[in-house]
């Protein structure tokens, strides 16, 4: 399972799970500001941009990355440029992070071409995604 909380931001995962069609997707987009219009707007995400999702240990920001995947939408079959791609951890990504029998909290950011982060830590605090044992952990 995966699931993004009504913060918008909050991503809560089961360690383990087996990528189903809607379930296993993270899906998002990058409002910017355009500076001639004096309004926001979708970012259009290119064939090759970069887009990382990054993974931090809880209160360990300035720590080792724990886990890291990158993609470009034409890595992930668009061949289209998009608002709001779509991302997938497999049952083996999902199982890089700890054991566990109890639910774990870890940081997380997205970023754009390793040079703009478009989701991460802000003055709201860490976004965050919560990971829950799979079930025959307990």
């Amino acid at each position: 399972m995966i699931a993004i909380g009504d913060d918008k931001e909050t991503i809560y995962i089961t360690r383990g799970d087996t990528p189903q069609d809607k379930f296993n997707k993270i899906s998002f987009e990058f409002p910017i500001y355009n500076v001639k219009t004096q309004e926001e707007e979708l970012y259009e995400f290119q064939l090759d941009d970069k887009i990382s999702f990054v993974v931090f240990e809880k209160k360990g920001y300035t720590k080792k990355e724990m886990f890291r995947k990158d993609y470009t939408l034409k890595g992930i079959g668009y061949t289209e440029p998009s608002n709001s791609p779509e991302i997938v951890l497999t049952e083996e990504e999902t199982k890089m992070f700890p054991l566990s029998n109890k639910k774990q909290t870890f940081w997380y950011d997205l970023v754009l071409n390793d040079t703009t982060t478009m989701l991460g830590y802000d003055e709201d605090g860490a976004k965050k995604i919560i990971v829950y044992p799979e079930a025959d952990e307990e």
